[in-house]
């Protein structure tokens, strides 16, 4: 496939791609996957120590260190704005001049292959595992009720966050929330991007300007909360700030966050902003905006995102993300809760077991469901 000379990509075997130098091959920016990473990680991590803390394990911390590490609802502010910066990096020109239906079907194509074949798996396990419960008549915590055969439907048509299609927290899956929305975000964008390329290219600080004054009137009217109109508001507001803020690549804006300065500065104030806000919101992906940028560049921000560890991390987060609940309930049933509450060590080694269970079934699933499905889908050899 023939790129122009700003054209980006999103490699099979890769992180995010972008072709910082005129005329030559695409550069990968391995640290926005590590950002992914992490944030996958800090969610998963939230979502444990509030399941161990519902079973009787409380893990205390305080507030600042909360806030820093182990907040994982604005992490997913910070996924909305990534994809958008992402994608209109790399789809801007498929669609600044119009959308024809060939290219909204590639488009749409590429990203349903991304994100559907291990919704759909880890949907047909959750299914699995729900009516072994019912024919073993097995106990738990939570009970098995909650989980509607209805609706079904809506989750595997990428719905159920929607509202007037579906009004799911996610029951069956409770990450596949944002993966809704962000399906939401795929259908729209190619219209957004058409809509605003002339001020988007030539103007960006007006398309920045106007999406954010718009967010922060949302986020103002509207607590961020997961379905309906309240998470529409929350992923795509947030999905074209990341969007907008595209359009600073490769302005002197842009050169400035990936320097030394000016990346550490990116940094300290989403660091900042996670200290000083109490909840998520829309304060969240705006703060995040300039470190999109400045992950961009060759700095130290970028080096500590971008090493091996962080990086692999990156490559397995949507794994991370939408394993964690089931892989971690069945961890549960593993290690002994009981073991765990008879002291700090017992917890600490329990703790750390349901941590490298969930990542290790993460790694497995990336490699044998995720990557695989989504190369089957593109029409390429699915590789193992």
């Amino acid at each position: 496939m023939r790129h122009t000379n700003r054209s980006i990509y999103y490699p099979a075997k890769t992180g995010v791609s972008v072709n910082c130098v005129e005329n030559q091959y695409l550069k990968e920016v391995r640290a926005l996957t590590g950002l992914r990473g992490v944030a996958a990680l800090v969610v998963f991590l939230d979502h444990t120590r509030m399941t161990l803390q519902t079973r009787g394990l409380p893990i205390h911390v305080n507030v600042l260190v909360e806030r820093l590490f182990l907040m994982g609802g604005r992490q997913v502010d910070i996924f909305f704005a990534l994809s958008g910066f992402v994608l209109a990096l790399i789809y801007k020109d498929w669609f600044a001049g119009s959308v024809t239906a060939t290219s909204y079907g590639q488009f749409l194509k590429r990203r349903f292959a991304r994100i559907y074949p291990l919704h759909a798996f880890m949907l047909l396990l959750v299914i699995a595992m729900v009516v072994a419960a019912h024919l073993v008549h097995a106990q738990t915590m939570n009970g098995l009720d909650r989980f509607s055969a209805s609706s079904l439907p809506a989750y595997f048509t990428l719905t159920q966050a929607w509202g007037f299609l579906g009004d799911d927290p996610g029951q069956w899956n409770p990450a596949s929330w944002s993966v809704s929305i962000e399906a939401l975000a795929y259908l729209i964008f190619p219209f957004y991007i058409l809509a605003t390329a002339k001020f988007g290219n030539s103007r960006p600080w007006i398309l920045f300007a106007v999406v954010a004054c718009c967010g922060f009137l949302l986020n103002a009217t509207t607590h961020w909360g997961l379905t309906g109109y309240a998470g529409i508001a929350r992923g795509l507001s947030e999905f074209t700030l990341g969007c907008a803020t595209a359009g600073f690549y490769g302005s002197p804006v842009a050169a400035w966050l990936q320097g030394r300065l000016g990346s550490v500065v990116a940094f300290a104030g989403l660091i900042l902003c996670f200290a000083l806000t109490p909840d998520t919101g829309f304060v969240i992906a705006l703060f995040t905006a300039p470190l999109l940028l400045s992950l961009c560049g060759d700095n130290a921000v970028e080096k500590l995102f971008s090493n091996a560890i962080v990086f692999f991390l990156g490559e397995i987060s949507y794994s991370i993300y939408l394993d964690h609940f089931l892989f971690s309930t069945i961890s549960y049933r593993i290690i002994s809760l009981s073991w765990m509450k008879s002291g700090a060590l017992p917890l600490f080694l329990g703790a750390s077991f349901i941590v490298m269970f969930v990542l290790l079934a993460a790694t497995f699933t990336y490699y044998t469901v995720e990557r695989p499905g989504r190369n089957l889908l593109r029409g390429r050899k699915a590789a193992v």
